[in-house]
């Protein structure tokens, strides 16, 4: 009767899921709550509005992305007005190596008034999970980028409630 002894060692092992929670933009306290990133300017080619690394240190092997982003963009002009096109994406970083960009969503265009009383800034919010088939692992780069249809005329930032939620297995001696 084959024992213990005659069977080939496996170690055994759980896969506990983690979750890590990222906000995309951080400050000072504000009086209403609110904070936005630095203005980034928008061109007529595409200009990185926002460009976060989320590096845990370690590898996380990614089951699940949830994210919750809102910008804004406001019109620099007097009495115009501009549009934009602007687009969400995220790639895998892993250290000594980089995955293709994946679009979050697909690319809005955007109609953006004068500043001030006539022309209130135009902001957006896109929430929900994201594939992660092209997404295999951590760290991972996040980024805004925006074209305007006027060289210099619109500004972009995006608000602290911003987030990015990784959930996945941590990958030992990563």
């Amino acid at each position: 009767m084959p024992g213990v002894a005659d069977r080939p060692f496996v170690e055994p092992s759980i896969e506990v899921l983690k979750e890590f929670v990222f906000p995309l933009v951080s400050g000072l306290v504000a009086t209403d709550g609110v904070v936005y990133s630095p203005v980034g300017t928008v061109g007529t080619a595409n200009s990185s509005i926002h460009d976060v690394i989320i590096d845990l240190g370690f590898k996380l092997a990614l089951r699940s992305i949830e994210v919750g982003l809102t910008q804004r963009f406001d019109n620099q002009l007097t009495n115009s007005v501009a549009s934009l096109d602007y687009y969400w994406q995220v790639r895998s970083q892993p250290h000594g190596s980089t995955y293709g960009w994946v679009n979050i969503q697909g690319t809005y265009t955007k109609v953006v008034p004068t500043s001030g009383v006539a022309g209130d800034p135009a902001e957006d919010t896109f929430s929900g999970y994201l594939s992660v088939a092209s997404l295999p692992f951590t760290p991972i780069r996040i980024e805004l980028t925006a074209r305007g249809s006027v060289m210099d005329a619109l500004r972009g930032q995006v608000k602290n409630s911003s987030f990015i939620k990784l959930m996945g297995i941590v990958i030992p001696g990563t």
